[in-house]
């Protein structure tokens, strides 16, 4: 009798053993995450300081709360429309020595944002536009010093083409700051009128081939990136535009996605020369635009949503995806204004990028997106109470996963960025038309800052923390903690 034994399975074979079992291994892992994410207890956030200011009437509006090194400690730094810039400590809520600066009483509606000027001082300047499109004819380009005294100011004056030529223009787009020709920081934005500085950041000298001329308002802050790997730090921003004819060029009603060069004009001979790309839309674009490598493939890609000014525009409600030669990869329709700024975080834990874009309704409402990075398809949509106006942010803040930050005209809600769900609400009292602050506070803590205006028409700044965290337990990699990201206010992650 002869015994019975298995042949040898063939290599192939016990590959594909192999392959079942580590695809059941990671179906397991996705499946605890997934569970975790469902039930996650809700965040230990407690409320640290608040202060309310005595700006009635003209309370903080879309200016984002910011952080930078002031007289030595950390500070949250906000502008209002009473035409100041406040600065309170991150730890204490007690105003730095020397705040709030003041504009004249312009209203300030850009966020600040901040560069160290200064080798070996941990001191900060700040820089901020000022004057909004309900005093377009105020302002400039301001920067302050960390004692909150007067840096510079540039005022903004129209070209010789405009019917208004060398009046003054107000700035309200938040000044990006980036090393735009080699000479150490600089800062760049629209103005409301048809001219865009570019200003050395310590001098507050204008930079060569700057004015460029926009032909049309802006509100976009520009996202700054070395797009073609060139060593360069392009200038990639939304504008307005309506119909006309200026220097050659024939303009239609709509708006424009543009990739500009750091030298601007220079050498060119043209008022609008240096566009290294861009696309042109039937709506404005006062989204502020998002740049990182979450295309297919992790290629570089530019985010943006547009606005509401031009009626039935076919971009109206869109998010916008460009590869970086202003291609359009893909369009996302959603169920309101996309004029708030999108943010790229790692949402899935996968090490991909994808977008999270706000959107407001018009009727009191809005909607948080999750989009496939690669393809714009819905992840998941989450309904909120009020209107996101203000930019989302995100933030590993419970275990495993991110979450999303949401500001709304109803306080800010946390939801979870695997899911959408529903983690924490937080100031209902308070409307909020601008991103939230996620920042390692002095005693390692996670802190969120969140600053708006209260039922009284007064601004407020509440500052919470997350018991029992540490900023080391953030993976900083995919998140996106404050408005475009970063103090500098760059709008761009992994571009060099």
């Amino acid at each position: 009798m002869r015994t019975a034994y298995a042949r040898p399975r063939s290599l192939l074979a016990r590959l594909w053993v192999v392959l079942r079992a580590l695809v059941l291994v990671a179906a397991l892992v996705a499946a605890v995450l997934a569970y975790r994410a469902l039930t996650a207890p809700p965040l230990a956030l407690v409320q640290v300081w608040s202060r309310t200011l005595r700006d009635t009437g003209h309370p903080i509006a879309l200016s984002s709360p910011n952080v930078a090194t002031l007289e030595g400690e950390q500070a949250v730094v906000v502008g209002d429309r009473s035409g100041h810039v406040y600065a309170f400590s991150l730890a204490t809520g007690r105003a730095v020595k020397g705040w709030p600066a003041s504009t004249g009483g312009v209203p300030v509606d850009s966020t600040p944002s901040v560069a160290e000027l200064s080798p070996g001082s941990p001191d900060e300047t700040v820089f901020v536009g000022v004057g909004n499109s309900a005093r377009p004819k105020q302002g400039g380009y301001e920067a302050f010093n960390a004692d909150g005294t007067e840096r510079w100011f540039v005022d903004v004056k129209n070209p010789p083409t405009d019917p208004k030529a060398g009046r003054t223009s107000a700035v309200q787009a938040s000044l990006a700051v980036g090393d735009l020709q080699g000479t150490g920081p600089s800062i760049v934005a629209p103005s409301l009128g048809q001219e865009e500085y570019a200003i050395n950041a310590n001098s507050g000298r204008v930079l060569p081939g700057f004015p460029w001329f926009t032909s049309d308002s802006g509100f976009s802050t520009p996202a700054l990136a070395d797009l073609y790997g060139k060593g360069q730090t392009d200038i990639v921003e939304g504008g307005d535009q309506t119909a006309g004819i200026a220097y050659g060029s024939h303009y239609q009603d709509g708006g424009h996605l543009r990739v500009l060069s750091p030298e601007g004009n220079f050498g060119t001979g043209n008022p609008s020369g240096g566009l290294k790309c861009h696309y042109d839309t039937d709506q404005v674009v006062q989204s502020s635009p998002a740049v990182g490598p979450f295309l297919a493939g992790e290629s570089l890609g530019i985010a943006v949503g547009t606005g509401t000014y031009w009626a039935h525009a076919s971009s109206t409600n869109k998010l916008l995806a460009f590869g970086a030669r202003c291609n359009l990869v893909w369009t996302a329709s959603l169920d309101g204004s996309t004029g708030s700024s999108p943010a790229l975080a790692d949402v899935q834990g996968d090490g991909v990028l994808d977008v999270v874009e706000g959107t407001d309704n018009g009727h009191g409402g809005g909607s948080v997106y999750a989009l496939e990075g690669a393809t714009g398809s819905v992840l998941w949509r989450r309904g909120v109470r009020g209107e996101v106006i203000g930019g989302v942010v995100t933030a590993e803040l419970s275990k495993g996963h991110q979450d999303v930050v949401v500001p709304t005209t109803h306080g800010a809600v946390v939801l979870n960025a695997m899911t959408g769900r529903l983690i924490e609400s937080l100031v209902p009292y308070l409307g909020l038309q601008d991103s939230p602050l996620v920042t390692r506070d002095p005693n390692g803590t996670v802190g969120i800052t969140l600053a708006g205006y209260n039922g009284y028409n007064q601004g407020e700044i509440v500052h919470f923390q997350l018991a029992g965290s540490r900023w080391g337990d953030l993976d900083e990699a995919g998140t996106w903690p404050m408005f475009h990201d970063n103090p500098q206010l760059t709008g761009s992650v992994g571009t060099g």
